[in-house]
């Protein structure tokens, strides 16, 4: 790992500690405590559990869409790629991400141009599906306001994809985008991302993605309603259909933040939510944030960290990754 990634990693694990450190003052340390130590700690397993399925189903779809662009490589070094991008959700806007797709050239040659588009795709894709998500949790609980923003952003998302799909129209569109003075020089660029993009987001594998998306940010939902129920929420399909809409709606803000890990907009989005829509003192609220942020973010940044140690050989040479020429136009376009 190259000396520049190592620093904005440092730097996102030490924010994310004084970040929590704020917030549990913020809340009363001592009343954080009570909270915390009240907790039924036994049902952390199954908090677990079902944060791995998130993981687990979404390298299923990771290892799909490799396969969907042509890249033909094990599942075995799939899977230790994509355990290495987990640690890269730290970076700022998880920029760090995009080195997935050099691993997957240093094991087979692939260019990095054919696999980066996924990237790309799993944000859209996730995007979607946790506002989907956001919306039926509101059902539990209706709030106009919220509503209508889900609305306009999961409309925009829909639109970006029928033109995507309606290739004469998208073709057009980046001729045009060619003439601009300001978006001339990244047009070749923006040819590679549309062709991949297009096979991606053709309607048999988007709605594949979508299924497998809206499967592992619900798992995640049920997940936080397991932490609210512990936190005394009552136990009730009511409860678990707004902890889906807290979970999905915190994290949709947390990447609109494009802090790393989405810190500070998901717990603040939480805590704010919870306070609201369960009567959860702000104590019990920022610890509810902390313990499902713990089993869902920081496992995911400890998987990504063992995967690290094991198999660091697979970044050998990225410090010379030029992000510049990442996405150079398909040779058959």
């Amino acid at each position: 790992m190259n000396a520049d990634l190592r620093r904005k990693l440092f730097y996102s694990l030490a924010g994310a500690l004084l970040l929590y450190v704020l917030l549990v003052l913020w809340s009363d340390l001592q009343e954080v405590q009570g909270a915390l130590h009240a907790f039924p700690w036994q049902w952390l397993p199954a908090v677990v559990g079902l944060a791995l399925f998130n993981y687990a189903v979404r390298l299923l779809r990771w290892q799909s869409w490799l396969k969907l662009v042509g890249v033909r490589i094990s599942r075995w070094d799939s899977s230790r790629i994509f355990g290495i991008g987990s640690l890269m959700m730290m970076t700022p806007g998880k920029v760090g991400e995009l080195l997935k797709a050099y691993m997957v050239k240093n094991i087979d040659g692939t260019p990095m141009r054919v696999t980066a588009p996924i990237l790309l795709s799993e944000r859209i894709i996730d995007g979607i599906a946790m506002l989907i998500l956001a919306s039926l949790g509101l059902v539990a609980f209706p709030e106009p306001r919220a509503q209508l923003v889900a609305a306009l952003l999961l409309a925009s998302f829909v639109a970006g994809i029928v033109v995507i799909q309606l290739r004469p129209l998208a073709l057009r569109a980046l001729a045009l985008a060619h003439h601009l003075p300001g978006v001339r020089k990244f047009s070749d660029q923006l040819y590679a991302i549309y062709d991949s993009s297009y096979v991606l987001f053709r309607p048999g594998p988007l709605l594949w993605a979508l299924g497998i998306g809206l499967l592992a940010w619900g798992t995640s939902g049920i997940a936080f309603g397991v932490v609210l129920v512990g936190f005394g929420a009552p136990l009730s399909w009511q409860t678990f259909w707004m902890a889906i809409f807290v979970f999905n709606l915190s994290t949709v803000i947390g990447a609109v933040v494009a802090l790393p890990g989405g810190l500070g907009g998901f717990e603040g989005s939480a805590v704010f939510w919870l306070i609201r829509l369960f009567g959860l003192s702000t104590a019990s609220a920022t610890a509810a944030a902390l313990v499902v942020r713990f089993c869902t973010l920081w496992l995911g940044v400890g998987i990504g960290l063992i995967s690290f140690l094991l198999w660091n050989h697979l970044l050998a040479g990225a410090e010379a990754v030029d992000r510049s020429k990442l996405l150079q136009p398909l040779p058959d376009r």
